[in-house]
């Protein structure tokens, strides 16, 4: 079975770092600039839009396909070049992914420093980057309005060509090299169940992920609507949080944060001030909004990046604390003169270091 490695180059008005390939690929905007392909040992051949399909493509039947990243080629595949070239679909079973057979057997995924570490001769042009991100990037609308010059646009679209070219080259000998080895027949059949779950994506009940969205803005906007009302104009959104704490500590308050706890325990004493106390239960009302029915059941991400927080479990929690907390020791001979309340503390190492040291220097002489 003759082996073809291919390698497509595109481009959008989105970004597909932000978006994903699928998003990406089912883009209106995005079109394709061309694809580079080997078969077996032979030299790098081109297809632009426009050409007949190239045979591995019009009969896939015979041919074994390896791309660097099967879920970018795939879906690009699936949304542009079969509806609108004419390619054949290629079943998963004929596929071959470089990155996770580099995976597999612990080297880099990305094509660079796969190439580095496997001590390939390909090197990418970083002229060729900058061309590349100049063809398929968004352009803001600054950029849109700036007059086309064909003759840049060619010297980019030669750059990325042999750019495309020296990818196809360096994922066909990446793939050859006795370095990786192949994939045993459980994980080939694991990665084509995953392939299978990603392609078959997510099932969600819309219409409940629907009313939950329009309950969560129409609560939204009425306690806008009452904010403005009561401070007459002053706090216009539930989102202005340092102008709800400042109306609220100008009635004889002293609050540091309107976090959940903090206005929960504000109103358990029950504020004589009806404004403020009206104030506190509009804040309560969206901090307790944000624990929607929605993300009671698991579905984060529905009411705005703000409603919902993944809190991590306690033992992560704790050992980020013991990263980044720097402990500290009390120097009390200088600063007890000064005021026997406070202590002059200053910063050392980790605590861990500090334990081992002191350790070391009690530890007797091995005899």
């Amino acid at each position: 079975m003759a082996t073809v490695t291919w390698d497509i180059e595109t481009f959008s008005q989105i970004s597909l770092k932000d978006r994903g390939a699928n998003i990406y690929a089912a883009d209106k905007s995005t079109g394709v600039h061309f694809i580079c392909y080997t078969i077996d040992d032979g030299p790098v051949e081109t297809w632009q839009p426009g050409e007949p399909v190239p045979e591995p493509f019009a009969n896939p039947d015979g041919y074994w396909f390896v791309s660097d990243n099967w879920t970018f080629e795939n879906a690009i595949l699936q949304h542009i070049l079969i509806p609108q070239y004419g390619f054949a679909p290629i079943p998963i079973e004929q596929q071959d992914c470089a990155q996770r057979l580099a995976l597999a057997s612990a080297y880099p995924p990305e094509l660079g420093l796969r190439r580095e570490a496997l001590g390939l001769p390909y090197k990418k042009d970083p002229e060729a980057r900058k061309a590349m991100l100049r063809l398929s990037r968004p352009q803001t609308a600054k950029k849109r309005k700036k007059p086309d010059n064909p003759a840049a646009r060619e010297r980019d679209l030669a750059l990325l060509l042999e750019r495309c070219k020296t990818d196809v080259q360096a994922t066909r000998a990446s793939c050859g090299s006795s370095r990786l080895r192949p994939l045993l027949p459980q994980e080939r059949e694991l990665l084509l169940r995953d392939a299978a779950i990603n392609e078959r994506g997510i099932a969600a009940n819309i219409p409940f992920l629907e009313a939950v969205r329009r309950l969560a803005i129409e609560e939204r906007n009425a306690v806008n609507v009452r904010l403005d009302e009561l401070t007459a104009g002053i706090v216009t959104s539930i989102d202005q949080v340092a102008r709800i704490k400042d109306a609220i500590n100008a009635r004889g308050n002293d609050l540091t944060t309107l976090n959940k706890r903090s206005v929960a325990a504000a109103l358990v004493h029950k504020p004589a001030d009806a404004f403020v106390r009206e104030l506190l239960e509009l804040e309560f009302t969206r901090r307790a909004a944000a624990e929607s029915p929605a993300q009671r059941r698991g579905i984060p991400g529905l009411l705005g990046r703000r409603a919902y927080r993944r809190r991590p479990c306690r033992a992560s929690a704790l050992r980020q604390s013991a990263r980044s907390r720097k402990r500290t020791v009390a120097c009390g001979a200088v600063c007890q003169a000064r005021s026997r309340a406070r202590l002059c503390r200053h910063r050392v190492q980790n605590l861990g270091v500090v334990r081992r040291r002191a350790m070391e220097a009690r530890r007797l002489p091995s005899i």
